[in-house]
């Protein structure tokens, strides 16, 4: 009688990170922020909270046709931990932190992601961002910006 052992295999997790429309209904208006489709491993896991998506159009309602996410994972801002133009605006005025949805990351932050990522163990993977990016498949309505992946500290 044979026996099999189960394995588990253990790999890195591949993440999507994408720029998303959000009603920010405190300051009314319109925002891109960048969302996440996993709860991440590693240092990122600290810069992520989950908000409340409110339908950005009266056409768009959930049905059984029309399927869409009521919460996601959204990036809070970097801004104070990279420095950066508007740094010391932080805490005050529209999107300030505090003010609510305020400190979630805007698609602006980009580049300060890519850093953070490259500086913390993660590796953006640019031949599955390219390959998705050239796909007719879209896995929802959200702008691609990169798949990733967490290594660990070197």
């Amino acid at each position: 009688m044979a026996t099999h052992c189960k394995e588990k295999i253990v790999y890195p997790k591949t993440y999507a990170l994408s720029s998303q429309v959000y009603l920010d209904l405190y300051n009314q208006c319109y925002r891109n922020i960048v969302v996440i489709n996993l709860p991440p491993e590693g240092p990122l896991s600290r810069h992520v909270r989950r908000v409340q998506l409110k339908p950005l159009s009266q056409f768009k309602q959930p049905s059984a046709c029309y399927r869409t996410n009521q919460c996601s994972l959204a990036l809070t801002s970097l801004r104070q931990f990279m420095g950066g133009p508007f740094s010391s605006s932080i805490g005050s005025g529209c999107g300030g932190r505090g003010v609510c949805g305020g400190d979630l990351m805007t698609d602006d932050e980009i580049p300060y992601l890519i850093s953070f990522l490259t500086a913390n163990g993660y590796n953006v993977d640019t031949k599955i961002t390219k390959m998705m990016f050239l796909s007719e498949v879209k896995p929802n309505e959200n702008k691609l910006i990169c798949y990733f992946t967490y290594v660990g500290k070197k």
